[in-house]
């Protein structure tokens, strides 16, 4: 049985940092630069470059693997450290997709081969200044 807590309390949904090899790991910072651990990148079949989808209904962007960065409107990955990321700014004008920080998203999902990521299912994760 759970603990009673007052109406003042809300429960963090986020997780915490599990170290491993395992785990789809994505964040999206305010620049737009969207970053990928490389375990999800392998996940998704090591792809050169993805279409970008979203859903305003369900607040959800969609990242399509393609094997080609030549392709129209395909955008290219780049290294980062072992991981992977995407420069999505285009991407998120268009849209009006506005972050104030660095945000970690909780339950990324592959399904059918595609990258599914929550915009509603978010935690920040931007360290604060150091004084």
């Amino acid at each position: 049985m759970g603990a009673l807590l007052g109406r003042d309390f809300e429960r963090f949904e986020g997780q915490p940092i599990i170290q491993g090899d395992e785990v789809l790991h994505v964040t999206l910072d305010k620049r737009g630069m969207l970053n990928m651990n490389a375990f999800c990148w392998r996940e998704l079949g090591k792809p050169t470059a993805v279409y970008l989808h979203f859903s305003r209904r369900e607040d959800t962007i969609a990242l399509e693997p393609v094997h080609s960065f030549k392709k129209a409107n395909a955008f290219p990955f780049r290294p980062n450290g072992s991981g992977r990321y995407i420069n999505t700014a285009p991407f998120c004008r268009h849209f009006g997709i506005k972050l104030d920080s660095t945000q970690k998203f909780i339950h990324p999902e592959i399904r059918d081969g595609v990258l599914h990521l929550k915009l509603n299912e978010t935690v920040t994760v931007t360290r604060g200044r150091k004084i």
